[in-house]
Parts: structure tokens; sequence; C-alpha cells
């Protein structure tokens, strides 16, 4: 794929371009101007391109080739060799959003099947809460990108669909693929600083009062010591509103009378709010690290949507997010009043973000450049200081919520006890208190336990000081990566023991989606480098065991409570320990559930065996020529609360107690009786190597030979499936009971991987095909040469073949014709019961009858 951007600032200067484009696959058109004024540029593209998907939106600034340009449009037009467009719109209302979510994204939801793995959305309602507007897809792992369109000077706001100018509407062009490679980012430079305030007094955009004092008063007092602060100044320092759905970012733009301030986004009255201040120097270390990265594998098209209080604020220098982007490709789009994000978490609206999305219809390796991003020189000193400001925040807010859950539960006024003096994270007795503590938001509860597995190893190495320094550094970098902006998680980091942390976090995410999240973040934490403090030099990659609890699961069922949550997370971390798993989830830890059910079955078969209700039944098996039973198989049953239950409910358990032998001996006692009251019965017994390893089935099995007049009435089957490792030891006893007049199958063949040589080694009489080699053989020409050559190998060697699973007469008829000597099914016969048995015709079977 590939695009081509234009910026056009006359009517006529459009026209020239659109008479010499090829016809692109999409088109984005974004421009400075009201309805009436774009509707003439619109029809222009209508006529020009009538087959491409056209989407757009009014914005007061847009992005062309890494430049802001206010006035004119830009267009941005895009090929695509592999991807399929799938677009639509809807109306839109604040307090219809998930309406309007369902309807917008329903090609989406019909296409849950299809790989959409990027979507542009464009919106025109700046009160539209986001987490609703994409409460339909919020499990999609679909990236989405876009924003809210706005303009300074005009309420006229527009986007465009098609041929359409629509007002509080949004679009979306779905992009269809299982070749589309994508790239996203968001970058958001950000400090929360000071108090909480209230919004006393608003009048549309016009903020009035703040805490009841003129509003210029309170930004005068706190950004100039009372003295008289200039806009520019105040541009950088925005005020936050946060809901459960919303983070608002309202931006200081202009002085109005009677103390007011023009704001970029309008605030409710009585919402209380923060000042945020923005700055580049945070995150610009983190920046090249992500843009590095992205300029080594450059994506094909490259898309940005910058917010427009970023542009009051942001200069265009040389380490401006726009001027290290557009090192990476050439890079086009626009400036929103709210930008569209897809995280790990979710997608939301974001404020004073830049966010970017990179396409490609060829693999990141293909793409693969040498070098890096270049900057002008960092003052890594001032990044620093504003890092350390961001952390101490950070830090104190989250102590702050964790001390007013704890403040009910100790009289004391010293709280020193509830922290870890090497660490300075919470200890385990906070987390065990604010677990035990009730609150509305119970149900969105999520711990995750992390272990350092090499934790030994660091201590014995580097000594203990640096293993808890080390313990910190994971803390800490847990609480920067959580902590980004974007994803807007409610969480709180304790020590839980030498070598845990654990991470609290209360989030609307479903669990699966925490799951996934923590599983990333863990992987990310592993291919970390870690430095010890008394030598920089020293890299440590640190070797995790996870585990993750939720109280609910992804459907509801409740888990666990949440008093119990560090308990089930320790359930999940060992669990993911003993199975060499990075993580797992307490929502996957079925263990307890099992053991019950395998007690409650040991139970069940243990009263049936003392009742006499374990019994074998017989599956007839006939001869391929004439069509007549000639023998059967006796397979396990037994009767449980009145019904009767086969084998894979219970065998595999009862393998592992001392009722699998009592089990096989009462099999052998029935089959004795058969054989003493039908001289003609021929049976097949089914036997493990278990069988023989075990002394008194052995002994049994040896009894059983000398009571009854077998001579190639009993053919003992050993399943092929077991992989049998001493051929030699089971051929010496095998060769015992040949002598003693049975003959030997092979069961299960074309099931396992077993040394075909060694089989034949065996010599045995009859080979069983597996029914999953017969099961689909009418309709798999594959397996049909498969058994044939099978067929055709035992009969050279002398052996006898016997396909089981004969469940149709397709089935049968190839069998026949391929001349395999007797044949199993339910299409012959079900397993009967003993009765049945003693009473079973002889007469060939009526399915034969066509062979006559």
């Amino acid at each position: 794929m590939h695009s081509k951007s234009f910026h056009c600032n006359s009517i006529q200067e459009l026209e020239a371009v659109l008479a010499n484009l090829k016809q692109p696959d999409l088109i984005q058109f974004y421009a400075n101007t009201d309805i009436a004024q774009t509707r003439v540029w619109v029809d222009l593209l209508t006529h020009y391109c009538p087959n491409a998907c056209r989407i757009g939106m009014s914005s007061e600034k847009q992005i062309y080739q890494g430049q802001p340009k206010q006035e004119g449009v830009t267009l941005i037009c895009s090929y695509f060799d592999h991807v399929k467009l799938i677009h639509n719109y809807t109306c839109i209302h604040p307090d219809k959003a998930e309406d309007a979510s369902q309807k917008l994204f329903a090609p989406i939801l019909e296409h849950k099947g299809e790989a959409i793995p990027a979507a542009i959305v464009l919106a025109d309602d700046l009160s539209i809460t986001s987490p609703s507007l994409f409460s339909k897809v919020g499990m999609s792992k679909t990236k989405f990108c876009g924003g809210l369109s706005g303009l300074f000077k005009s309420e006229k706001t527009w986007v465009l669909y098609q041929d359409q100018l629509l007002q509080q509407h949004a679009v979306m062009v779905a992009l269809e693929s299982d070749k589309l490679y994508v790239d996203n980012d968001a970058f958001v430079d950000s400090i929360d600083i000071g108090k909480k305030m209230r919004i006393t007094a608003i009048k549309g955009n016009v903020l009035q009062q703040i805490d009841h004092l003129p509003a210029q008063q309170v930004f005068n007092r706190y950004l100039g010591n009372g003295s008289s602060t200039d806009i520019k100044v105040m541009n950088l320092f925005a005020l936050k509103y946060k809901t459960s759905h919303r983070e608002v970012h309202s931006v200081p733009l202009n002085f109005t009378d009677n103390g007011g301030i023009l704001m970029s986004e309008p605030l409710p009255i009585g919402a209380q709010v923060k000042f945020v201040y923005f700055h580049p120097w945070p995150s610009i270390q983190g920046t090249l690290d992500k843009l590095n990265q992205l300029y080594r594998q450059p994506p094909e098209s490259l898309f940005v949507f910058n917010c427009i209080s970023r542009d009051q604020g942001e200069v265009l220098n040389d380490n401006s997010k726009l001027t290290l982007l557009s090192q990476v490709k050439e890079l086009n789009g626009t400036f929103c009043f709210g930008e569209f994000f897809s995280s790990e978490a979710s997608t939301k609206s974001l404020q004073h973000a830049l966010t970017y999305i990179g396409l490609s219809e060829t693999s990141a390796e293909s793409r693969h450049q040498n070098g890096c991003i270049k900057t002008q020189e960092i003052d890594n000193s001032l990044a620093s200081i504003f890092n350390l400001m961001n952390n101490v925040f950070k830090d104190l807010s989250q102590e702050k919520d964790a001390l007013t859950h704890l403040a009910k539960h100790t009289d004391s006024d010293s709280r020193d006890w509830l922290y870890d003096s090497q660490t300075g994270l919470m200890n385990r007795f906070a987390l065990l208190s604010r677990l035990q503590s009730s609150e509305e938001s119970d149900h969105k509860a999520h711990l995750t336990l992390f272990r350092i597995r090499n934790f030994r190893l660091i201590n014995e190495q580097y000594g203990y000081d640096v293993a808890d320094d080390l313990l910190a550094q994971l803390s800490l970098y847990l609480k920067n990566r959580m902590g980004d902006t974007f994803l807007s998680l409610d969480f709180s980091c304790y020590r839980v023991s030498a070598n845990e942390v654990a991470v609290l976090l209360q989030t609307d995410m479903p669990p699966r989606k925490v799951n996934k999240f923590m599983g990333r973040l863990s992987e990310d934490v592993e291919n970390n480098p870690f430095f010890t403090t008394s030598q920089a030099t020293d890299e440590i990659n640190l070797s995790l065991s996870v585990g993750i609890a939720s109280i609910f699961g992804s459907t509801g069922k409740l888990l666990c409570k949440k008093e119990h949550l560090l308990i089930k997370a320790n359930e999940a971390r060992r669990h993911a320990h003993e199975t060499n798993h990075l993580t797992f989830w307490n929502g996957d830890l079925d263990q307890v559930d099992k053991q019950k059910d395998n007690l409650n079955w040991i139970v069940k078969i243990k009263q049936a065996l003392d009742e006499d209700n374990v019994y074998p039944y017989i599956q007839p098996y006939f001869d391929a020529k004439t069509g007549r039973c000639v023998g059967g198989e006796a397979l396990i049953r037994a009767e449980i609360d009145g019904k009767v239950i086969g084998p894979a409910s219970f065998l595999d358990l009862i393998k592992q107690t001392q009722l699998y032998p009592k089990i096989t001996i009462k099999v052998l006692e029935t089959c004795g009786q058969l054989l003493k009251t039908d001289p003609t019965s021929h049976l097949a017994l089914n036997l493990s190597v278990m069988d023989f390893k075990h002394y008194n089935t052995l002994k049994a099995l040896r009894q059983f030979f000398r009571e009854n007049d077998v001579k190639g009435r009993i053919i003992l089957e050993i399943t092929e499936s077991e992989s049998i490792q001493d051929y030699q030891w089971i051929s010496s006893i095998v060769s015992e009971f040949r002598e003693a007049g049975a003959l030997l199958a092979i069961d299960d063949f074309g099931s396992g991987y077993s040394n075909l040589e060694k089989l034949i080694e065996l010599q045995p009489d009859v080979l069983k095909l597996d029914g999953s080699i017969i099961r689909t053989i009418d309709v798999d020409p594959k397996l049909q040469i498969l058994v044939r050559h099978i067929n055709s190998l035992a009969h050279s060697l002398g052996i006898k073949t016997q396909a089981e699973f004969v469940h149709n007469q397709a089935v049968q008829d190839i069998l026949v014709d391929m001349g395999v000597n007797y044949l199993q099914g339910f299409h012959l016969s079900e397993p009967i019961n003993i009765d049945a048995w003693n009473k079973f015709n002889t007469e060939p079977h009526p399915s034969f009858d066509k062979y006559e």
C-alpha cells in the first residue's frame, strides 16, 4: 500500500490535483471551513473520485507532510493491494451512545471471523463519551484511530461520509485484511499537579469561577504567586475533569471580561478539577525509544491525529513530536478536539494527546532499515526533574487512596507499619486490609502477583541490598507502564514478600482482557534489562512467575471473594511456576473442581464395584466376507445412579487407583463365565501395559487361562496408543499367554507413534485400525491411501486387520472393497449387555446383503 497527500488553498488547485489523480481506494479530507463552504469541495471530490471511500471532518488545523496548515484543505489518498474497505455512518447522541456504537460498528461485529486490524473513526459531537461509543467493540482486536471534529470560530462543524456532510454523526471505515500490519501509539505529555478544585460558575466555554473565585485570579495565584500570568503560560496548564466515562483536559485559550477564561472544552458546574501541566520533556526519552523502533521498521503509510490544545503549547522544533515522527515517514493527518486511541486496556478519546497509526501490507522484516531518529541535545536533568515530579504525584495519589481505605481499620496516627522500609512500597498488611474493606467497585478488582524466580541467585551473587533494589525497580517499572495517561488505570502496588510485588487493579476491563494485558506486561518485564545499583554495567533480566486473580470470570461467574484475591493469585502463580508458564489466571484454575469430581467418581466406582454394578458390555465384530458375527469385544461399563456409564467418564482416573485392577479382574470373571456357557464364543479383552505390570492382575490372568478352555477363543488387545516402551519384556509376557491359547491384537493402530518394526516383532494375529483413521475415510482420499497401504502391509506379513468406528454404509463399502478382514462399529452393532449377547443373531448382517 501507499498514500499520497495534497494541500490545496483554492478550488482550482484541488480540481487540478483531482483531474490527474489515479482513483484512490480511500480519501481522507480535512478542512477549516463550515458546511456551506465545504460543499463545493466535496462535490468536486464526488465528481472525480466516485468509487473511492471518502471520509473527513472539519478541523481547526490539518497536518500536511509534517507541517500544521490552517487555511485550505488537506487530502490524503491511500491505495491498497490486499485490503477491503468496510464503511458506515450513524447519528450520535450523548444519551444514546451505545445505540450509536451498535449501528456504527455493525459491519465489524458481523465480521467476527475476519481480520479487521484497523479502523478510522471520525465524530462530530464534542459531548460524546467515547467509552460508550466504542462499547460494542470493547473486546475487538481492531485498533481504532481518528478523533472529534471542531472549529473555534464556527458551530457548524461536520463529518464527511461519501457525498454527505453530516452534523452530530460518526463515520467509520474498517480495513479488512489478514495481510495488514498495524503500529499505533499515543503521547500525552502531562503531569497532574495540586489539589482538587470545584467549578462554581461557567457559561458555555467561558470559565467564570473556581471555588467561588474569578478564574483568572485562581490561575494567577497558582502560576504567578498572585501576579498576572501570560496566556501562553496558561496554555501549558489545563484543568483536568474525570468521570467514569471520560477524561477531559480543558485548556485556557484566552482571557475574557470580568476575570473569566475561554477554555477549549466546557466543564460542568460542580465538577472537581485539577491542574495538568503539559510539557514535552517528561516523555521525550520514552518517545525516542518507541520512535526509533518505528524508524527501523517504517510503515508504508503514517496518519496522525493531534490534539488542538497541543498547537497552543508545543513549539514546532527539532524535538517536537510532529518533527520526530516526520523522520519515520511522510506524516499526514489532522488536529482534533479529542483523539481516539486503542490501548491494551480499551479504546477511548484522549485529551492533549498526539496519536498515530502506521499501516503496511508487507512484513516488518521486509521494511527493516538501519539508523535512528535525529534530535537536538536533550537536557536529561530537566527530564529527570519532570519524571521525579510525575512519579511523586502518582505515589502520593495512590497512597492517599490506599490509606483512605485503611483509615477505618486502625486507630493509630502513625502509618509507618503499613510500608516496607526497604522499597517504600505499601506492605502485605496494607494489601490485606484493603482487600477486607467493602467498596461499591469490588466487582472490578483484580490482583496480579509478580514473583521473581531468580531472586535467590541475585541475592547470592549481588547481595540483599541489590536484590531489594531490583524489586523496587520492578515496582517502578510496573507503575510507569500502568500509569500511562491513556490507560487511565486505577491501581496500587504492594510488596507482599521478599521477592513478590502485588498490583491491585480496579477496572471495567473484562477479565480476559486484564489477563491478556498482564500477560503482555509480564513478557515486557522479562525482556526489559534491569541494572544493579553498585555497577550500572551489570545488566540483569528478571525471570517471573505471575498469578492473576479476578473476583468474577468472563461469564460473570463468581470465582472468589475480594478478601481471597491474594490466596487465589498465589494459587494461580504456583500453577504458572509448576507448569512453566509465565502467567496463569484463577479463572482457569479448575483443579479444585476437578479434584472434587475425581473424588466423587472414585467413591461412585468403588460403590458400584461393591454392589456388583461394574460389568462388561460386548460389542460384536463381523467377518467382512460373510457378514456374520465372529466375536465380541468386552468393554467395561458401570451402573451409577441408575445409568449405565461408559469408560470415557472414569477409566483414566481409575487407572491411578487400586480400583483399576479390581475392575480388570471383574471383567475376566464375567468373560470366563461366558466362555463356559457358550463353547463357541470368541471374546476380545482390552488390556493395557499396566495390567501386565500389576501383580494381582497378572495373577488373575494366569488363573483365567488355567481355568478356561481358551484355544484361540480369547484375543488379548494391547493398546498401541500407550506407546509400548519395553518390547522385550512385553513380548515374553505375551508369549506366555499365546502358548496358553490366546491370540494377540494391537489395538488403536494409527493413533500413536510406536515403533512399527518393534510392533511387528510382537507378531500380532490382528491389527485393529484406530477410529481416527477410519472415521472420515469416506470423504478423505488421503486416508483411503493410508489405510489401503496399512492393510496390504499387514496381509503381506500374515496379520489380519480389523477396522473400528464403522459408522455408516459408505465407510463399510470402502473397507470391504479394500479387503479388511473384520469390521466393528455402531453401523453394525452398538455394545450390548450380556443377555443380548447370549441371544445375538448369528445370521449375516443385513448391510452385507448388497455384496451377494
